[in-house]
């Protein structure tokens, strides 16, 4: 994390001194991306106005991780030429195979770097964060894979990446206990084949990897654990919840729980919302008990809900808006039209059941993702001013 806040302020600084923006500002204002980007985080700043929270609390912290947005507009700048982009889209996956490595590596060794220490077949194996961020990550480098896979035209390379995705699919599936990580791969996949093959062929491609997923899950005692888990502790918190008891705190029943009063709160105020870094003060009011006012006090687990509780209907438009913009980009995309959606499909589905722009990991890797994948699309013919 320290490593990569220090990188991010030196790509703005850099493209502040370079004069890189300036010189580029014609074509960065035709840009929708950066409308996008720039009209969230105006709002952003408006919920700032009337928040409920002070700058040392809440406000300040939300500010911070929005400010990401604002920076965005910078990593565009400099991804406008040609060669930062193609060292960046390589980048991303050298840095997935070491993770990858380290992940199996830590199957037999005590891997000095991993946050998990544990030794053995189908137990978490997380190497760096947490398993949540790690398999959104591992994901997209899958579909990175499959794209590798599709454009190479040398043999021995295809069967490297080959090789390679399904080592990385095989440890979403086997490695990890995210169930996020399953669920992205799963979507990220579906939306990657669906716009890869020609139209009469998507289907059976689709069918295909259900097909592969429901042999992953047959054969994966980890999935299914979580898979059943997931599904007791939503009937437990709905049957507590129909009774008028309090919850049962556990990992899914306590999403439910958050997003079920969290649109009370949207449902109070839904216009303008309460305003940036209020989510937690009203949260509390809503579940005062200690442990589900200190589980449900940062965020309510879902990018949308979060938008909307604290900027209101305007702010979760301006977000829709966002994704709208990636998905525009991406249907322009030529070859990269089906990673773009892949990368739609992971951003969305991780939006529903994580705040998604708020988690310092996830937002990096997003925002960051987002405007190389754009840029890429957009400028793939172009070199714009060096």
């Amino acid at each position: 994390m320290a490593a990569h806040n220090a990188s991010l302020a030196l790509t703005v600084l850099t493209a502040l001194l370079s004069g890189s923006v300036w010189r580029k500002r014609d074509s960065l204002w035709r840009e929708p991306l950066v409308w996008a980007l720039l009209a969230l985080f105006f709002w952003v700043c408006v919920g700032s106005i009337y928040s409920l929270s002070t700058w040392d609390d809440a406000l300040g912290t939300n500010f911070n991780k929005y400010s990401k947005l604002f920076f965005g507009v910078f990593l565009i700048a400099i991804l406008l030429n040609k060669r930062a982009r193609e060292y960046a889209f390589f980048a991303f996956p050298v840095g997935m195979f070491f993770v990858l490595i380290s992940t199996y590596l830590n199957i037999w060794f005590e891997v000095p770097w991993s946050v998990t220490k544990n030794q053995g077949w189908g137990v978490d194996h997380t190497v760096f964060g947490n398993y949540i961020t790690q398999n959104i990550m591992m994901s997209f480098f899958a579909l990175q894979g499959i794209f590798f896979i599709f454009t190479n035209e040398i043999r021995w390379r295809k069967w490297f990446w080959i090789i390679v995705t399904g080592l990385a699919i095989i440890s979403i599936m086997y490695l990890s206990s995210g169930r996020t990580g399953y669920v992205v791969l799963l979507a990220g996949i579906i939306l990657y084949i669906v716009f890869a093959l020609p139209k009469k062929w998507s289907w059976l491609g689709v069918i295909a990897i259900v097909l592969a997923s429901l042999v992953a899950f047959s054969t994966s005692s980890r999935v299914q654990e979580r898979y059943e888990l997931a599904i007791s502790e939503t009937q437990l918190i709905f049957e507590q919840n129909s009774r008028g008891e309090l919850p049962t705190f556990s990992s899914i029943g306590a999403r439910w729980y958050m997003w079920m009063k969290s649109l009370e709160l949207v449902q109070e105020r839904p216009i303008l919302g309460w305003g940036l870094g209020s989510h937690g003060i009203k949260w509390c009011e809503k579940a005062p008990e200690p442990v589900w006012c200190q589980v449900g006090d940062t965020t309510p687990h879902n990018q949308f809900i979060f938008f909307a509780v604290e900027l209101g209907i305007v702010g979760l438009i301006l977000f829709l808006l966002l994704i709208s913009t990636l998905c525009w980009a991406g249907w322009q995309g030529g070859k990269y039209r089906p990673l773009m959606m892949g990368f739609i499909a992971i951003f969305l589905v991780d939006s529903m059941v994580n705040a998604s722009l708020w988690n310092a990991r996830e937002y990096n890797f997003f925002i960051l993702m987002m405007c190389l994948l754009y840029t890429m699309i957009r400028f793939k013919d172009k070199n714009e001013i060096n």
